[in-house]
């Protein structure tokens, strides 16, 4: 028997009597498994970075330290950006848009990386253009846990909202992930 049925059984043994099977099912959604109650071993984490990614939180770096693991930086310029640039403008112009993007991206993977070296993390850096968020859930199947900025890909978010695409990658990715 497992935690949740134990747990199911000794609450309402006196109250549900032959209904125990129907209450088990209703709220096991409610309810840790025993697999679910195991803490996964992370050892390599990814965090991706895009424009709208300032600086990774105190806090976030309160929760990796958790974990004895490599993070790997990867900051993605929107491919669809490029794309559309290089349809509206002239050639020029699009590779002064790029080498700006990745100027900005070269700092920002720099600056984040040595701040999670002052707290004692091993870091690998990563810089590309493609899909933000095919390319993310792609990457996270060789990482054990994703830790994603609320304003990852959405320049209209606020402070207390979250990208629909950050939702989009958690529903899709099969490991664990973090919003900061």
């Amino acid at each position: 028997m497992g935690y949740s049925s134990s747990l199911i059984q000794r609450k309402f043994k006196d109250i549900v009597g032959k209904r125990y099977e129907s209450v088990l099912k209703e709220y096991s959604e409610f309810l840790l498994t025993e697999e679910e109650l195991l803490v996964p071993k992370v050892r390599s984490i990814l965090v991706p970075l895009d424009f709208f990614v300032h600086d990774i939180t105190d806090e976030a770096i309160d929760v990796l330290s958790a974990y004895d693991a490599t993070i790997s930086l990867a900051y993605i310029t929107d491919a669809g950006v490029v794309e559309l640039l290089e349809r509206a403008l002239n050639q020029s112009s699009t590779e002064e848009f790029r080498a700006k993007k990745e100027e900005y991206g070269r700092r920002l993977l720099e600056r984040t990386a040595a701040k999670l070296k002052e707290h004692g993390f091993s870091t690998q850096t990563r810089m590309f253009v493609g899909h933000k968020g095919d390319d993310v859930v792609q990457m996270a199947k060789n990482h054990d846990m994703v830790a994603l900025c609320r304003r990852y890909a959405d320049g209209e978010a606020t402070d207390v909202s979250i990208s629909p695409i950050v939702l989009r990658i958690c529903q899709r990715v099969e490991t664990p992930a973090l919003i900061y």
